[in-house]
């Protein structure tokens, strides 16, 4: 296994400071219905657990996301629910479900784990946006002196319908990657970033505990 003290301390700022740079500059609304799955926040191999979240999803404000799931022999059923205000400065409210299944698990031949995952939820408010996204997640867990500290990448597509309250209905294919980074400082909890660009532009920031 890779392990934390590998990377030098420079690559690792440097590395760090680049995501963040590049979530807080993809970070903007757009004028669209608030999407529930951005960001996914969907790290493989996601242990079960309850996350609470500042976000700033993507087509609203700043809102609120708790999420939670499961756990399961072959895959894990994680449920989640937001609230934001839109582009239009109405309350927006959001849900959906994701399911995720490992397709690896990193090893001394390969150093990733890939997760496939699946969700469908929805966001009203203005309008309705169901969305139904599709991808991979992909990450590598490093240790160093009790902590551990996971980037991920989750690129996937999704297909959205829009509907409802004099919106032209339509359907069509979004294309989106998170970049996300688990920080387990203690057992029990865990810090969780996340930051969505592409078709969904979006930011989260919280605890899983």
């Amino acid at each position: 296994m890779i392990s934390w003290k590998s990377i030098t301390r420079s690559a690792r700022r440097g590395a760090i400071a680049l995501v963040f740079g590049g979530l807080l500059f993809t970070a903007q609304s757009a004028s669209a219905q608030v999407a529930w799955d951005a960001p996914l926040l969907a790290p493989p191999k996601a242990e079960p657990g309850l996350g609470l979240f500042l976000a700033d999803p993507s087509g609203g404000d700043m809102g609120f996301v708790g999420t939670w799931r499961g756990t399961g022999a072959q895959s894990a059923l994680g449920f989640r629910v937001g609230i934001a205000n839109d582009w239009s400065d109405r309350i927006s409210l959001s849900g959906g479900i994701d399911l995720s299944g490992a397709l690896t698990r990193a090893s001394s031949e390969f150093p990733l784990d890939i997760d496939w995952v699946f969700g469908a939820g929805i966001g009203f408010g203005h309008h309705f946006h169901l969305g139904f996204p599709l991808g991979l997640s992909i990450g590598h867990t490093f240790e160093a002196e009790g902590v551990e500290f996971t980037p991920y990448l989750t690129p996937r597509v999704a297909l959205d319908a829009r509907f409802g309250n004099k919106v032209s209905s339509d359907l069509d294919l979004s294309m989106a990657i998170d970049v996300g980074l688990d920080l387990r400082l203690q057992p029990n909890w865990k810090i969780r970033f996340g930051g969505s660009f592409g078709d969904r532009k979006a930011v989260a920031l919280g605890v899983v505990l």
